[in-house]
């Protein structure tokens, strides 16, 4: 165990709870990990990460710390890194103004030091006092709490105008991305590419998000799947949390994006080898850009296509996706299915999935509406089911598709079957239960329809009636 006169490395590197001084402290595990700095004390990392702070980044910290020893104006060239190795050094031998208490971060009793926006992120200082008890200056912090903060940066990115420090539920995924992002910002540097935090080829967060679940899944995926049947395991529930913030001038923010556990498990399955090849196709398809307006995609070359130019994965992944949004703000994408659906076959199992995982819609419910697709497509004239499907496309209240379902079960009467099509339970249970959302039902139904045609091969006039919000088939 290394330590430094009185600090030990247990304190510097445990699971605290609080995002920012666990980054912090992946950080600095991270950096006793390699090679050349395995042998420093955490002096020695401070002055190492002080170093590249000034003499690489050029002292840009100011999304991170207010007027810190690094930021100070009045501080130039080697001063700041004079300056902030004198303080961690007082912070150590415990010489810097304290008092006895329990820190708000880690909970110990130990020694306590003012924690404000020069050396703590987002926090209350200055004028913003009224954020602490008391009014008191600042957070009373561990010694260990602070030293972890600095280290910070290392493990994170600049998303857009703002810098992106990514969290999860499970210590082994946050640990993940912050290694990560130590990496690439050392890789950086290393090159003499750097000029502060690395930036990401993203723009906004919902794309930034889904592209962290990506390089998780492709390394973990096994993690979260049964090997017989490929199936989810219960215990796939991880959820990504996105802090897009600035700690900068008069104006610190923080706007937190999180992709749920029930998201990042769907996720995850539409990712398995026997789907992920549809799903990324469709993802694919609800890409879009105000700058290329007009542009068609080319299914068979997965591009998009406009007047000027054709655009290809690697440049049009940073584009608004519709399907990547509704799922990170929960809104439904039944209708980007359907949309899709109509021309192609997709996988049903994806739409059984997402309703059970998000939607919590019940399995016996799914199955019951694929028995009425089936009832309405398989050895059905072409004109029973276009008129099927109209009706279904323009009804707008859930007394209509009662009506829908009632007119089915005497169909099926009158054709003598041995069982009725919808019994008491199906209708009162399964397809209208207390709670449940007839939309749902109803977007179920067409996209089973569809898919059942493509599986027959029967091609049928469709009219599809348009939303004028939203410009999709009719559905919420």
């Amino acid at each position: 165990m290394k330590e430094t006169d009185k600090v030990t490395t247990q304190y510097l590197t445990n699971i605290t709870g609080d995002p920012f001084a666990d980054t912090g402290g992946l950080v600095i595990k991270f950096l006793w990990n390699v090679d050349y700095l395995k042998d420093r004390d955490i002096m020695g990392l401070i002055d190492f990460a002080a170093d590249l702070y000034v003499n690489k980044w050029n002292g840009k910290l100011h999304a991170f710390f207010l007027n810190s020893k690094i930021t100070q104006a009045a501080f130039v060239g080697q001063r700041k890194i004079d300056e902030a190795l004198k303080y961690y050094k007082a912070l150590i031998q415990e010489t810097e103004s304290h008092h006895e208490g329990y820190c708000r971060i880690s909970g110990r009793k130990t020694k306590l030091f003012s924690a404000g926006r020069d050396n703590h992120i987002l926090s209350g200082s200055g004028t913003f006092i009224n954020f602490h008890h008391n009014f008191e200056s600042g957070l009373y912090l561990s010694k260990e709490v602070l030293i972890r903060i600095f280290f910070v940066p290392l493990g994170l990115i600049q998303l857009s105008d703002k810098v992106a420090m990514l969290s999860s539920n499970h210590e082994k995924v946050t640990e993940f991305f912050v290694e990560k992002n130590c990496k690439e910002n050392l890789n950086a540097i290393s090159n003499g590419t750097a000029e502060g935090v690395l930036r990401s080829e993203f723009s906004n967060p919902a794309n930034a998000l889904f592209s962290f679940a990506d390089s998780y899944l492709n390394t973990h995926l096994k993690e979260f799947l049964l090997d017989d049947e490929n199936e989810l395991l219960n215990e796939a529930d991880v959820t990504l949390n996105l802090y897009h913030f600035t700690n900068f001038g008069a104006s610190p923010e923080v706007i937190i994006y999180v992709l749920g556990s029930n998201v990042f498990k769907f996720y995850a399955f539409c990712n398995r080898i026997k789907i992920k090849k549809d799903w990324n196709k469709f993802l694919k398809n609800n890409y879009g850009s105000f700058k290329h307006k007009g542009a068609t995609f080319n299914e068979d070359k997965e591009v998009w296509d406009s007047k000027s130019e054709t655009v290809d994965y690697e440049t049009y992944k940073i584009w608004k996706n519709n399907v990547l949004e509704n799922l990170l703000t929960g809104r439904s994408i039944l209708g980007n299915i359907l949309r899709w659906n109509i021309k192609h076959s997709f996988p049903f199992i994806i739409v059984e999935k997402y309703q059970t995982i998000i939607k919590n819609m019940d399995k016996r419910s799914i199955d019951k509406i694929k028995q009425v697709a089936d009832f309405i497509v398989i050895n059905r004239e072409t004109d029973f089911i276009t008129k099927s499907i109209k009706r279904l496309n323009g009804e707008k209240s859930p007394h209509g598709l009662r009506q829908f379902f009632v007119k089915l079960n005497s169909e099926n009467y009158q054709k003598e079957a041995d069982k009725a099509l919808i019994t008491v339970q199906d209708y009162a249970e399964y397809l209208f239960p207390d709670g449940g959302n007839w939309r749902e039902v109803r977007d179920v139904l067409l996209i089973a329809i569809y898919e059942k045609l493509h599986e027959t091969n029967k091609v049928v006039p469709i009219l599809v009636l348009e939303d004028e919000e939203n410009e999709l088939p009719i559905l919420n």
